[in-house]
């Protein structure tokens, strides 16, 4: 549980703070993608302080979600958790604020030029874009198909059919792709 060279932990309760147990493959998901929380929370903030207080209200809130749809017990919660916490962490980013400057403009001339990370960030927006669009329910399918669950997976953890939620996810990309997208 390593965050830029330092160790940071969060609490790892069996029980939330208001006493409501916390699920224990959400948990074990929760230490599994530390590192990868820390490292988007210091990339998005510039410090990877408020990761340990992000990733304890996303367990909570996950458990309590898988406990509230009765979604069965397994290790494959590593989407799911990852998913909302990055919307926590863009939501503390949002309410942060916080720009911070790094030099002046005539020192940026120095640096060379290099637009792989352009053609990233482009990539990212365009994902970002996407996932707005979609209803809460496909935006969590999105993000654990590119967590490589299978169909399978997920039609069992919204308790559908496999073709139900397949057609549902790929008729609403298809509406966002024409414009008609509505709510």
């Amino acid at each position: 549980m390593d965050c830029a060279g330092r160790v940071l932990a969060w609490w790892d309760r069996e029980r939330d703070l208001r006493g409501r147990p916390i699920r224990p493959d959400v948990r074990l998901a929760g230490h599994e993608i530390w590192e990868q929380a820390c490292r988007r929370t210091d990339m998005l903030l510039g410090d990877d302080g408020p990761a340990a207080e992000l990733m304890e209200n996303t367990v909570s809130q996950i458990s309590r979600y898988l406990d509230a749809i009765e979604a069965p017990l397994s290790t494959r919660k590593h989407g799911l958790l990852l998913v909302a916490f990055c919307r926590a962490l863009r939501r503390y980013a949002a309410k942060s604020s916080r720009l911070e400057s790094v030099g002046a403009s005539s020192e940026f001339s120095n640096y060379p030029a290099d637009n792989a990370w352009l053609r990233h960030a482009d990539a990212r927006l365009d994902i970002e874009k996407i996932v707005g669009q979609l209803s809460e329910i496909n935006a969590t399918v999105l993000m654990l198909r590119a967590a490589e669950y299978e169909w399978k997976e997920i039609a069992l953890l919204f308790g559908v059919s496999v073709a139900s939620a397949r057609n549902r996810f790929w008729r609403e990309i298809q509406k966002i792709r024409c414009g008609t997208r509505s709510d």
